[in-house]
């Protein structure tokens, strides 16, 4: 194409700026692992994050047969039969691609090591060439290059939109590998933006320089362009030189690429996505079984794409390989304005990241028609593909989310009709059950019926549980419990006809709330009271209105390892060339309030892990989150409820985050009288309509915060159905 081509790095450059700003955004606002995956999850489900995740794997694969192609051109400098003809071609690329997945069987240490040191092998001849090469420059050889086909600006700009896009491809690592780094918040948005910079000024510079060093028709016939400038700029013995560090920088690469998609394949099969092959791994950390089928892909994918030459073969993968990447950066980015609404963002902030992400999805929009239609059909039939995949596979997450009530309802339906059939029954029970009648909420009688006679309803509520139950600045009773039971004394008013039923407030205390039930001074209790099996035989329990237990707190820019880890797995993405779980715990402080259970729950964990570390205890939770802010410490475990509340209301609430994880388990409910199953039904029957609607989403958001996937999957699998 010559010179002019250097027009289309440019608008690259900048579409690829616009590209890394909207994924900095993006990983802002969602701080999951999967990538450009999960922003697309926002938007479109399971099947967003599929289709994003089958291209992007797939473009991975393509672009690294293109890589082997690139080393076997540097390779022929050498070994000229390489070549020589497209299958003499084919076998070198083939054999590269089977060489550095085999290297890779070593594990991530292994890889590591040796990407760290041939990433010199392009920053050394590229850099170098950028900074020194302007000394060898002729402004005559390269007004000469400037446009040897005859193109205009316009078809000038177009031109190599392909090619140039591949070279900034990899932007969204950062991004995809968030689970990795240690304060992904500050680092991603900075990665993405600064290297996609630094890729863009050395890119042009170099493109620029070499294009006045070498003229035009013996780069375009060159299979190592680099080195055929240093020879020209030094010797033939630098050019051969620069052409082994070329074949040093293609096959780290390419050994870094072929861990990572292997990793990748095991990040989707954890998730059910791809087959549970690709899961195991062996002694060594690395996930063999995926590593030999992606090589046989890669293979059958080099076999594909013979051509007549290697820039013809290079070109194609290309081509195909710019396609089928795009495409999800379309679909991720375009997830962007959900994401900001509901994360509030001021609408200053909000029109200039829609700017930018309209202008980075209308250059990829471009890019995808620069590539021809060729490469279009390809990235179109592996669409079509993933959509087929997805059809066989869309069921496994469909009976997830329909699961909570029909599959709680038949496993624990399973459970008591088997302890029926074998447990034996008192014969006094046995005639009991004969003489009952089946109770109805319209029976004079219990709970309801004293409602009915009374035309009152007493809700009990304790003054000091904040935030589910409390007297508010005016002195009435407010908190997350109270709001609850309010909507069931809704729905006596409405099963009983009684739109006249006044609602009393009873304040009771710890230390009688309990006995305030049982002589029925109170209808229902709305406080913060766990269910355990002391407490189930002097009341009964609804099901569970919060997930309690002792939880942890982190600042905002945590590391992802962290929170991975305390979710007690590992990072499910890309390689971790970082230290184990455990030793990355030793390195971490924690706390607790001196007195709670968590100290003690802590201290316990501390010796199980073997952690050379003793827990900072704090006076009080306000104590414990300025402590977590003033980076004294790194994870503050206490109870869950009163963590959410306190981390909500905290001066510095923007720079705290609830654990999903709930490290004990202590569910806490509404409380009633014993024995009052119409009174349970209503009770449970309003509860499960709240939770089955979404209604209850508003409540815990208005005393908790907004709340996380594993707590709304909580509510889900506590929801009873009708």
């Amino acid at each position: 194409v010559g010179a002019i081509s250097l027009l289309s790095w440019l608008v690259t450059a900048v579409g690829s700026m616009a590209i890394a700003y909207g994924f900095a955004q993006a990983g802002i606002f969602n701080q999951r692992s999967g990538g450009m995956s999960a922003y697309a999850e926002d938007a479109y489900g399971k099947s967003g994050y599929f289709i994003v995740f089958f291209l992007y794997f797939l473009s991975l694969a393509i672009g690294n047969v293109a890589i082997a192609i690139s080393a076997v051109g540097y390779l022929a400098s050498f070994l000229p039969w390489l070549a020589s003809t497209p299958v003499a071609t084919t076998i070198g690329v083939i054999g590269l691609l089977w060489l550095t997945t085999v290297a890779n069987f070593g594990g991530p240490g292994v890889t590591g090591t040796i990407g760290s040191v041939t990433v010199w092998g392009v920053i050394l001849p590229v850099g170098l060439l950028s900074l020194i090469g302007w000394f060898w420059f002729k402004s005559d050889t390269f007004a000469a290059a400037w446009n040897p086909q005859g193109l205009s600006l316009g078809q000038g700009m177009g031109s190599s939109i392909a090619l140039t896009l591949w070279a900034f491809l990899g932007m969204e690592s950062a991004a995809q590998n968030s689970s990795a780094v240690e304060n992904p918040k500050r680092d991603v948005p900075l990665a993405c933006l600064f290297g996609t910079l630094g890729a863009a000024v050395i890119y042009i510079l170099s493109t620029t320089v070499i294009q006045g060093i070498v003229p035009n028709a013996d780069l375009a016939n060159s299979t190592g362009p680099f080195g055929l400038a240093y020879a020209r700029m030094f010797n033939p013995t630098i050019g051969s030189i620069v052409m082994a560090l070329a074949v040093l920088a293609c096959l780290g690469s390419l050994l870094g690429w072929q861990f990572t998609i292997a990793m990748t394949g095991k990040s989707a099969a954890d998730e059910r996505m791809f087959p549970t092959f690709f899961t195991r791994l062996n002694g060594m950390g690395a996930p063999v079984t995926g590593m030999v089928v992606m090589g046989v892909v890669q293979s059958l994918m080099a076999l594909s794409t013979i051509s007549p030459s290697l820039s013809e073969q290079f070109g194609v993968l290309v081509n195909l390989a710019v396609v089928t990447n795009v495409i999800p950066y379309i679909i991720a980015l375009s997830a962007l304005p959900l994401m900001m609404q509901r994360a509030g963002v001021d609408r200053k902030k909000y029109r200039t990241n829609i700017v930018v992400a309209v202008i980075a999805m209308a250059y990829s929009t471009f890019a995808i028609y620069a590539s021809g239609k060729d490469a279009v059909l390809g990235g179109t039939l592996v669409m079509a593909i993933g959509f087929i995949v997805w059809g066989f596979i869309a069921s496994r997450f469909a009976a997830a989310k329909a699961a909570p009530a029909g599959a709680t309802a038949a496993k624990v339906g399973a459970a008591v009709l088997v302890l029926a059939l074998l447990a034996p029954v008192p014969a006094a029970v046995a005639q009991a059950g004969r003489a009952a009648q089946p109770a109805t909420a319209t029976q004079e009688g219990g709970t309801l019926g004293r409602i009915r006679a009374t035309g009152v309803v007493r809700l009990g509520f304790r003054a000091d549980a904040r935030p589910f139950s409390f007297r508010d600045e005016a002195g009435n009773a407010a908190g997350y419990s109270v709001d609850l039971c309010l909507a069931v004394a809704d729905r006596i008013k409405a099963q009983e006809g009684l739109g006249s039923v006044n609602v009393v407030w009873v304040p009771v205390e710890a230390a009688d709330r309990f006995r305030a039930v049982q002589q029925g001074r109170v209808d229902l209790l709305c406080g913060a009271d766990t269910e355990t099996l002391a407490r189930r035989a002097e009341v009964s329990f609804s099901i569970p209105i919060f997930p309690d237990g002792i939880s942890a707190l982190l600042r905002t820019d945590a590391s992802t390892r962290l929170k991975e880890v305390l979710s007690g797995r590992q990072p499910p993405t890309v390689p971790n060339w970082r230290a184990s779980g455990i030793q990355l715990l030793q390195a971490q402080r924690f706390a607790a309030v001196r007195g709670t259970t968590a100290e003690s729950w802590l201290a316990g964990k501390i010796r199980e892990f073997k952690i050379p570390s003793r827990a900072v205890l704090v006076d009080g939770y306000d104590a414990g989150m300025q402590a977590l802010l003033d980076r004294r410490v790194d994870v503050f475990f206490g109870d869950r409820a009163i963590l959410m509340d306190g981390a909500r209301r905290h001066p510095g609430a923007k720079h705290l985050v609830l654990h999903e994880r709930l490290f004990t388990a202590e569910p806490v409910g509404l409380a009633f009288a014993r024995g009052d199953d119409d009174f349970r039904l209503l009770v449970d029957r309003t509860l499960s309509g709240l939770y089955s609607t979404g209604t209850i989403t508003g409540t815990i958001g208005k005393w908790f915060g907004l709340p996380g996937d594993n707590i709304m999957t909580f509510f889900r699998w506590s929801t009873l159905p009708e």
